[in-house]
């Protein structure tokens, strides 16, 4: 990989980062879960009117990816009312960071975990969390070499299928 860029993303990329974030779902999970489910989450989750929302709410922030100016990958960070789960006016969710399959293990994935990082503690958050699936393992090993620990568990609804997500957290190093 060549040039790596990250764009806070904007009303003008809702195009864009939705077709990502269909894409990025539908590579990582399509294999493992029903069509049926599939088709759910994906139509619930990133229809225009519910990326519209999420894009103009003031607590939550999409970061794009983008290798030799092609989009790659994405994170979602929530803070304050944004998060999913009730952890604090002092921490900040990864609710999504998803990077297409061929642009997969060659430092994208930390790449973003490090503009989190950054993103907490620009905004004085000593903590972050995320949800990630308890069968995804390549990811629960990936963030647990990041230094993100298990601490609770909580529900996902994809579709109709209630899944179990590990709630891993870990704390930002002041400089």
């Amino acid at each position: 990989m060549n040039d790596i860029t990250f764009t806070t993303c904007t009303l003008e990329d809702m195009d864009r980062l939705r077709s990502l974030c269909v894409d990025t779902f539908s590579d990582t999970f399509a294999k493992d879960n029903s069509t049926q489910d599939m088709d759910a989450y994906l139509e619930r989750s990133f229809s225009q009117e519910r990326m519209r929302s999420e894009l103009s709410n003031p607590e939550s922030t999409f970061i794009m990816a983008c290798v030799d100016g092609v989009p790659a990958g994405y994170m979602k960070l929530n803070t304050g009312r944004a998060q999913t789960e009730t952890m604090g006016d002092d921490t900040m969710e990864i609710e999504r960071l998803y990077i297409l399959n061929r642009f997969k293990r060659h430092g994208l994935g930390t790449a973003l975990i490090q503009q989190a990082e950054n993103a907490a503690m620009a905004q004085g958050a000593p903590t972050i969390w995320l949800g990630v699936w308890e069968h995804n393992e390549p990811a629960k090993r990936f963030y647990t070499r990041m230094g993100f620990i298990t601490t609770g568990q909580h529900v996902f609804m994809l579709g109709d299928d209630r899944q179990i997500d590990h709630i891993m957290r870990k704390g930002i190093q002041r400089a």
